[in-house]
């Protein structure tokens, strides 16, 4: 079968009719969120439907006080402070009286923090909480129910414990990305290929296998974004993967810059909520960094490229995540080799957790956690813009490219330097 071959989406006019639709259907979305806004300041203090997404004790102002992260009913994300003394909330349905009089339409669409006491709590659990119920279960330690409560429905992890996995390197493993929905797919795939090739031989041959396994993995996995309450790493993915199936199935190369920006153009479209977040970003610039390194070494050979990869993403991520989060240890260089265990260890436990044997790792992660070490290290912060625009500039000039892989060295040097 003759290679794919990179063509050009658009021209010049096609294209600036494209960025004309993107943006129509953004000041569309801006137009219904601004809307839904109005609404929602039309009273100081409004009661408002919402879900408890997270729950904790915190000290402030030396004061023990409940931080309290909500889903409101039209979307917006908030967080309050209330009571130490309120019950475990989380994955419930709550009404709450905020005080919203100060709310900007920015603090709107980014998320806000507001005063706010609830009013009345509703019985019914979440799917995404039920879940992590049944998974905190099979584990006495709360570390682990915390792990794989991240790394199997996105339950947010305690303060704590995410700095000492951010200091080991582990944060993109455990958070749930792309890179869960690749092992997903494959896994979906793997099974249901035979189930279907049965009935497709004897009933239907006449159609395209291949094409209907997708919609039939697409489903399970909008369910499973749906379930997890659509986090914005897992929508870049999803929306990445239909851009690039329908690519694909017209014979155009998905690997591509084209591919990407057509993907996050759409996503921003119509959910402009997404541009703030932190989380939609990094994971956009994962898969760029991956793109340049395949753009260069696409020659490779596949085990090879995997290897690479590792590195290469480790390396390239390094300078914005320790400009932002400043945590280091000396586990972190572990965390490529660990990254490649992963794609053994994330099928191996998902098994695990249709047996009774779940906890079958627990002791072993808790010596991994167990010999952690946290430091602070100084990285400045034009070091990650620095990064970025390296990155832009690699997709067209290779001498930016060695430039990003050896800005990401240099990173790794100064932090181990100040660790020492």
């Amino acid at each position: 079968m003759a290679k794919l071959e990179p063509i050009e989406l658009f021209d010049r006019k096609s294209g600036s009719l494209f960025i004309l639709f993107l943006l129509l259907i953004a000041s569309l979305s801006l137009s219904w969120e601004y809307t839904q806004y109005r609404h929602f300041i039309r009273f100081d203090d409004p009661l408002i439907h919402a879900q408890v997404i997270d729950q904790e004790v915190k000290s402030i102002n030396n004061q023990p006080k409940t931080s309290m992260k909500l889903r409101l009913d039209n979307g917006s994300l908030c967080r309050c402070v209330m009571s130490p003394y309120l019950r475990n909330l989380r994955g419930r349905e709550v009404l709450v009286e905020l005080q919203v009089a100060k709310v900007s339409f920015l603090d709107y669409l980014k998320g806000f923090r507001v005063r706010g006491s609830i009013q009345e709590v509703y019985p019914d659990l979440s799917l995404k909480e039920r879940w992590y119920r049944s998974i905190a279960k099979v584990h006495a330690e709360p570390r682990m129910q915390e792990l794989y409560g991240a790394l199997f429905v996105a339950t947010p992890m305690s303060q704590e414990f995410q700095t000492l996995v951010g200091a080991m390197g582990l944060s993109h493993i455990l958070s749930i990305s792309g890179y869960h929905f690749g092992i997903l797919s494959v896994i979906a795939f793997f099974f249901l290929r035979p189930i279907y090739r049965w009935f497709h031989e004897r009933y239907f041959p006449y159609r395209h296998g291949n094409r209907d396994l997708f919609f039939v993995v697409l489903g399970f996995l909008f369910f499973y974004l749906w379930a997890l309450e659509f986090i914005p790493p897992m929508m870049r993915s999803f929306g990445m993967l239909c851009v690039g199936y329908f690519l694909h199935d017209r014979g155009v190369k998905i690997i591509s810059f084209q591919t990407l920006l057509i993907a996050l153009g759409i996503l921003l479209a119509f959910f402009p909520k997404l541009f703030f977040s932190l989380g939609f970003w990094f994971s956009s610039f994962g898969v760029l960094s991956i793109f340049i390194f395949v753009r260069y070494y696409e020659h490779w050979k596949p085990w090879q490229i995997f290897l690479a990869l590792h590195i290469w993403c480790y390396a390239v991520m390094l300078p914005i995540s320790l400009s932002i989060f400043g945590t280091f240890g000396f586990w972190h260089i572990a965390s490529i080799p660990l990254a490649l265990v992963f794609n053994i260890y994330y099928p191996a436990v998902l098994a695990l957790h249709v047996t009774p044997w779940g906890d079958w790792f627990d002791p072993y992660l808790m010596a991994l956690f167990n010999a952690g070490d946290l430091h602070t290290v100084s990285i400045p912060i034009w070091s990650g813009i620095l990064s970025i625009a390296l990155a832009f500039a690699a997709m067209r000039f290779r001498v930016a490219f060695w430039a990003l892989g050896i800005l990401g060295g240099a990173t790794m040097v100064s932090a181990i330097y100040q660790i020492a």
